[in-house]
C-alpha cells in the first residue's frame, strides 16, 4: 500500500471532513490573534476561547508546539463555560498533534477522548445531529488514519466505513472519494482485489462529481496497481494514462506519485506491449527524478524495475547491482524486500553463486513465516479490540436506556401502559445489540480461522517449493530446472501472498497443474487414469496441496529416489496415491508432523480418508481418497 498518497491526503486537513472553515485555518493570520489577546485583558471567556481556538487550528501546520498549547488553554476553558463542541476541537487538534509526531498512542487517546465527549453532546439540546456528524466523522477518519500509518488495516478499515456513511449522508464528495480510495488501498493490502477494486471505483465516480482533479487520479493510479499485479495490462494502461498525463504536469509538488506512474507505465510497456525501449525509457526518467527527499518505498519501486528490465535483457550484473540498490534503500526487512529476494535468488543462480542463492532462498522462506505470523496475530488482535470496542458500546447502550427507563418510571409511575411499552422497546434494542455483539464474535473467529489456512498454505505450497529449490542447489542440478523452479516459487510467492489460487492450477487444471510439478521433480512420474473433466477448484486445491506435501516429505525426510504420483478419478471419488523407494518410517506409531496433520485437516470437510503403508527401509505408499 502506498501509504505516502494516504498520508498526503490526510495532512490537506480538510480531507475527512466537508467543512469550509478548514481552507480558513491554513490561512488564519495568527499575529493579529495574538495581538488582540495581548491588548485586550477584558475578553469575555466566549471572546477568548474562540480566539483560541483559531490560534490552535491556525498553528497545526507551522508551529506544533503553539498548536497544543493553545489547544490545552482551549481544553481548560471549555470545562469553564461547559462547551462541549469546543472541547472535541482541542481534544482532536492534541490529538492531531500527537499523530504528526508519530505518537500514535497518545493520538488515539485524545480521539477517544473526544468520541466520548461527542457521545455526551447527543443528551444535549444545544446541539444538531449536523453538529454531531460532523464531530464524528472527523474523529473516525482520523482514528482511522492512526491505525492505517500503523498497518493495522482491519481496525483502520472498521473506522472508515464509519465515516463513509455520514460523508454520502450529507454529500461531501471530496471526503467521499478519499474514504474509498483508502477503503480500495486497505483491501488492496489484504489480497482482495474484488473489494479493492469497487472502492477504487467509486473514488472515482465520487472524484469526479467533486471537480477535483488531484482526487481522481489518485485511484486511477490504484487502479492501474491492481491491474498490473493481475497481469491485465490492457485495463492498467486506460486506468494510468489519466493519472499519468495528471502527474506529468505537476511533477514539483506530486514527484513520488509521478515515478509510481512512470514505474506502472514501464511495466505496462514490457509486459503488455513487448517494448523495451519504451519501459526503459520511463525507468531512465524514473531514476533522474530521484533525489534526497525521495522516500525508501517508491526509490526501491524504481530500482526493482531497472533490475526487472535488466534481468529480461539477461545483464545479470547489471540486474545484481540494481537489485542491492533496491534491498539497501532501507535497512529495514519488509514484506516487500521479499520480491527482490526472489530476484537476488535468481541472480546469483544464473552467476553460479550457489552459496549467495541459497542465502536469499533461506530469506524467502523465513520471512514468508514471519510475515504470517506476524499478520495472523495483529489481525487476531485487531479483531479481539474490535469486539472489546463493540463489546463496551452494548454496555454503554445498556447503561443510557436503564438511567432513561428509571427517569421515566419515576414521572410517569402512573402511566402502566406507556412503562410497559418503553420495557418492551427497550429489551428489542438490547436484543438487537447482543446480537451485534455475537456477529463480532463470529467475525473473529472467522478471521482466525483464515489466518490458519493462510499458515497452511504458505507451508503446504510455498514451503515444499524452497524446499525442492533448495534441494536443486545443493545437487548441482541443470540450471535450466533451477530456474524453472525459480520461475514457479516467484509466481506461488505472489498467490500465496494474496491467498488464491495456484495459476498453473486454475488455469490447466489438477492434471496439468501435477504434470508441470512432477516434471519439476528428480525422479517422479505422473499416472493419470480416469476422464479429462475437472473437478470443482476448491477439490482441486486440496488434491494439488496435498500432493506437494507428499512429494516433499518423500524427498526431505525420506530421501527417496524414485517418486509415483497417480491420480484416479473414479464415478463418485477421487483418489491421489504417492509411492516412493526411500526409507520409510512405521505407519503404526501415530504421525505429529504439521505436514499429515494438515493433509487430515484439508480432507476432513470432504468426508476424505488417508491410508499410510510404510516399514522401516521399505519405502512408503499413502492413498489419499476424497467423495467428487
Amino acid at each position: 500500500m502506498n501509504k505516502i498518497i494516504i498520508v498526503w491526503l490526510l495532512a490537506t486537513v480538510a480531507c475527512l471532513s466537508a467543512r469550509a472553515e478548514y481552507a480558513d485555518h491554513r490561512n488564519r493570520r495568527v499575529d493579529s490573534l495574538e495581538t488582540v489577546l495581548q491588548k485586550n485583558a477584558s475578553l469575555t471567556d466566549i471572546e477568548r476561547i474562540g480566539i483560541y481556538k483559531d490560534l490552535m487550528w491556525g498553528y497545526l501546520q507551522t508551529d506544533g508546539k503553539r498548536s497544543v498549547d493553545y489547544a490545552q488553554k482551549t481544553l481548560a476553558l471549555s470545562y469553564k463555560i461547559k462547551g462541549l463542541n469546543i472541547r472535541v476541537n482541542a481534544l482532536r487538534i492534541l490529538g492531531l498533534n500527537a499523530y504528526g509526531g508519530g505518537d500514535y498512542k497518545t493520538a488515539l487517546k485524545y480521539l477517544e477522548q473526544a468520541l466520548a465527549v461527542t457521545d455526551s453532546m447527543k443528551n444535549d439540546h444545544r446541539y444538531t445531529e449536523a453538529d454531531i456528524d460532523d464531530n464524528l466523522s472527523s474523529l473516525y477518519g482520523t482514528i482511522a488514519n492512526v491505525y492505517n500509518i500503523q498497518d493495522q488495516l482491519h481496525l483502520a478499515l472498521a473506522y472508515y466505513q464509519k465515516a463513509l456513511p455520514i460523508f454520502e449522508k450529507y454529500g461531501w464528495m471530496e471526503s467521499t472519494s478519499i474514504c474509498h480510495h483508502n477503503i480500495g488501498e486497505l483491501y488492496l493490502s489484504m489480497g482482495n482485489n474484488k473489494e479493492a477494486e469497487h472502492h477504487y471505483r467509486l473514488a472515482v465516480d465520487y472524484g469526479r462529481l467533486s471537480g477535483d482533479s488531484l482526487i481522481v487520479v489518485v485511484p486511477l493510479k490504484g487502479l492501474a496497481a491492481l491491474y498490473v499485479g493481475q497481469g491485465d495490462y490492457a485495463q492498467a494502461e486506460v486506468a494510468a494514462k489519466e493519472s499519468f498525463e495528471y502527474f506529468s504536469h505537476h511533477t514539483e509538488e506530486e514527484n513520488e506519485a509521478y515515478m509510481g506512474v512512470l514505474v506502472q507505465m514501464a511495466r505496462i510497456a514490457l509486459k503488455g506491449h513487448d517494448d523495451m525501449g519504451r519501459a526503459e525509457a520511463l525507468a531512465k526518467e524514473a531514476k533522474e527524478h530521484i533525489d534526497e527527499n525521495t522516500g525508501a518505498e517508491i526509490r526501491a519501486e524504481v530500482y526493482n524495475l531497472c533490475c526487472e528490465l535488466a534481468m529480461e535483457k539477461k545483464q545479470w550484473r547489471e540486474a545484481l547491482d540494481y537489485a542491492l540498490l533496491a534491498v539497501d534503500t532501507d535497512t529495514t526487512e519488509t514484506y516487500n524486500d521479499m520480491g527482490t529476494y526472489v530476484y537476488l535468488a535468481q541472480i546469483y543462480t544464473e552467476l553460479g553463486e550457489k552459496e549467495l542463492a541459497k542465502e536469499y532462498v533461506a530469506k524467502i522462506y523465513n520471512g514468508m513465516k514471519q510475515f504470517a505470523s506476524k499478520h495472523y496475530q495483529s489481525g487476531l488482535s485487531q479483531m479481539e479490540v474490535l469486539y472489546e470496542t463493540e463489546k463496551k458500546e452494548v454496555q454503554i447502550g445498556t447503561l443510557a436506556h436503564e438511567r432513561r427507563l428509571y427517569l421515566m418510571l419515576s414521572v410517569l409511575a402512573a402511566l402502566l401502559l406507556l412503562t410497559a411499552i418503553i420495557v418492551l422497546i427497550y429489551r428489542n434494542m438490547a436484543e438487537k445489540r447482543k446480537k451485534a455483539l455475537l456477529t463480532a464474535k463470529v467475525a473473529l473467529e472467522t478471521e482466525t480461522k483464515e489466518r490458519q489456512m493462510l499458515a497452511k498454505d504458505l507451508h503446504d505450497g510455498l514451503g515444499g517449493m524452497l524446499s525442492l529449490l533448495k534441494l536443486k542447489v545443493d545437487s548441482d542440478a541443470p540450471k535450466e530446472e533451477t530456474l524453472r523452479m525459480l520461475d514457479s516459487t516467484m509466481a506461488e510467492l505472489r498467490h500465496v501472498a494474496h491467498h488464491i489460487m495456484p495459476k498453473e492450477l486454475l488455469q490447466g487444471g489438477l492434471k496439468s497443474a501435477l504434470r508441470d510439478f512432477a516434471i519439476s521433480v528428480p525422479g517422479a512420474h505422473l499416472h493419470y487414469e480416469g476422464d479429462d473433466e475437472r473437478l470443482n477448484q476448491e477439490l482441486e486445491l486440496v488434491l494439488y496441496r496435498c500432493a506437494y506435501e507428499l512429494v516433499n516429505n518423500a524427498i526431505k525426510y525420506a530421501s527417496a529416489n524414485h517418486i509415483d504420483i497417480s491420480l484416479t478419478k473414479g464415478e463418485h471419488t477421487v483418489t491421489l496415491s504417492v509411492s516412493d523407494d526411500g526409507k520409510g518410517f512405521d505407519a503404526t506409531q501415530p504421525t505429529t508432523g504439521m505436514g499429515l496433520q494438515n493433509i487430515r485437516n484439508r480432507i476432513a470437510p470432504y468426508k476424505g480418508k488417508m491410508d499410510i503403508t510404510s516399514n522401516e527401509n521399505q519405502g512408503t505408499e499413502i492413498h489419499v481418497t476424497l467423495l467428487r
